[in-house]
């Protein structure tokens, strides 16, 4: 008993030895963060009362909080900030050192009634499609529910089994009530948050949508502002800030070009090893073998395919899947069916970061001897050589469906994702027709000089940027270390370019376009890209 006391004594302290520290190593970080709103002038805002998430602890985060804060800064301005279910102390003193003062936590009590409604929706559960059906409260999706547990359980796909699955689907349902007395009580006209697909986060986008109150998502990927609006709940399935088909329409040819040049420029260079983002840095840096060690005969088959696997439990639904249960069932399914097609070989490839995000792995599932035109590649191979071997790709969402046919290769996918209908993947029309098209030549319905300029274009506009903003692009949001170091010194001499940042936002809340960086884009005529 003693020993169990001490070690929960030491627990706490080391909990809060750690706080201290993580304020410490903050401060000026925080510093010049206030400098970027004290800065900005109050401005005419039709929305008054703000609703903030404020959990997620992120530096990246917290700078863009601090640009659509400044952005919608007016001398009427009501903030109000709730965070999360973890790094409770450390997210509060952000807040309040950057002036935000009302915040709502989440009160860690059982609730009898939800604990009642969790054990029958359990009870209910006999195969992983009833949790997909689950009925939630409005409606929301039980999609979001089952990606939820995915995450928690870290497998390819949800256990049914688990001990603690009326635990998870409580924890989801408590954050539903939360949300909706958040709303009642802060009564906002907008609210901000961080993402759109955790728990924390769903439930508050989709009912604020329900209630008409428009959500803004501060994402950050590639060290630039991501920004999107949910403004009716079926509008989460965006996914993120992402270029759409029609954001392909009525571009000015001259400026087309430009784009398609710019997008070009930045696949060379990612696939080179060049990029900052994490996922290029695993898919193409650092020491890797190469494909020729594998011996491979690509003069034996028609063509040489790969397939790319997602990480199997990071947030498979998040672009609205609807032909598969997870993407253990679609790697099934693909392995299947590619290997009768045996004029192919098809390299199997595992997600670059793999080994990063830990859980299930590729190999855990390929354990039996493949057929002999099927080849199950481990992660030290070199991306560019796997590349450059194959013809072309199947793979679900991944950002590589863009680099191959940039370079000139058939891409096909199996579902929606977040290019799927931008012409320059093989889209098929069902899970059934995806299944009849891995046993035929696929790739021969590929008009490859339409879908290279798309997806140059699609890169163009997704990974350029305006030139005035090549200064000031951010470290990689998972790099805190960095981000502490280069935060100040950017606000401090870029401050010219963060105010034309924020000035443009202050634009783009007020217009109709759904994503942030498709209207930076449109608004300017001179660009670059990311590296």
């Amino acid at each position: 008993m003693l020993g169990w006391i001490k070690i929960k004594i030491i627990n706490i302290l080391n909990i809060k030895e750690n706080i201290i520290f993580e304020k410490a190593k903050n401060k000026n970080t925080i510093n010049a963060l206030n400098k970027i709103y004290k800065e900005t002038k109050n401005c005419r805002s039709k929305y008054k009362n703000l609703l903030l998430d404020g959990g997620f602890y992120n530096l990246g985060y917290f700078y863009r909080l601090q640009l659509i804060r400044s952005a919608l800064k007016s001398t009427q301005t009501k903030e109000n900030a709730f965070i999360w279910d973890c790094n409770i102390k450390v997210c509060r003193h952000l807040l309040k050192s950057i002036g935000i003062q009302n915040i709502s936590f989440l009160k860690k009590k059982y609730d009898p009634n939800l604990l009642a409604k969790a054990d029958y929706l359990t009870q209910k559960i006999t195969s992983k499609k009833d949790l997909l059906r689950i009925k939630l409260p409005h409606l929301i999706p039980g999609l979001y529910l089952y990606d939820m547990i995915l995450k928690i359980q870290r497998k390819a796909a949800v256990d049914i089994s688990d001990k603690n699955l009326k635990d998870y689907i409580y924890k989801f349902l408590y954050w539903i009530k939360f949300s909706e007395d958040l709303l009642n009580k802060c009564k906002p006209d907008i609210v901000i948050l961080s993402h759109s697909i955790s728990y924390q986060c769903t439930p508050l986008a989709w009912i604020a949508a329900k209630r008409k109150i428009p959500t803004i998502i501060l994402g950050g990927d590639f060290g630039i502002p991501r920004l999107w609006k949910i403004i009716k709940p079926n509008d989460i399935f965006l996914g993120t800030g992402r270029p759409t088909k029609k954001d392909f329409k009525n571009i000015p040819l001259k400026k087309k070009s430009s784009l398609i040049f710019t997008g070009k420029k930045y696949i060379i260079n990612r696939i080179s090893g060049n990029s900052s983002d994490i996922s290029a840095k695993y898919a193409y840096q650092g020491k890797q073998d190469k494909i020729s060690k594998l011996g491979i005969d690509p003069k034996k088959y028609k063509k040489v395919i790969s397939i790319y696997v997602a990480c199997f439990f990071d947030f498979p639904h998040g672009y609205g899947m609807k032909r598969f249960t997870d993407m253990l069932d679609w790697l099934q399914l693909t392995i299947e069916k590619a290997s009768l097609k045996k004029d192919i070989l098809w390299l199997l490839k595992p997600h670059p970061m793999e080994k990063w995000y830990g859980g299930d792995k590729l190999s855990d599932f390929v354990k039996k001897q493949l057929p002999e035109n099927l080849i199950l590649l481990n992660d030290n191979y070199s991306g560019k050589d796997i590349l450059e071997i194959s013809d072309g790709l199947v793979t679900f969402h991944g950002t590589s469906a863009i680099e191959y046919a940039a370079m000139g290769k058939a891409v096909l996918v199996a579902d929606r994702g977040w290019y799927h209908d931008c012409d320059f993947v093989l889209l098929p029309k069902s899970r059934a027709d995806y299944s009849s098209l891995l046993t035929k030549n696929w790739f021969e319905l590929i008009n490859f000089e339409k879908a290279k300029k798309n997806a140059n274009l699609f890169a163009g506009i997704f990974f350029g940027i305006p030139s005035w903003q090549k200064n000031c692009i951010l470290p990689d949001d998972s790099n805190k270390k960095l981000l502490r170091e280069k935060l100040p010194y950017l606000i401090k001499n870029k401050s010219k370019i963060i105010k034309k940042e924020i000035q443009l936002m202050k634009k783009w809340i007020n217009s109709d376009s759904k994503v942030y960086h498709n209207f930076k884009i449109e608004q300017n005529k001179i660009f670059t890209n990311l590296i």
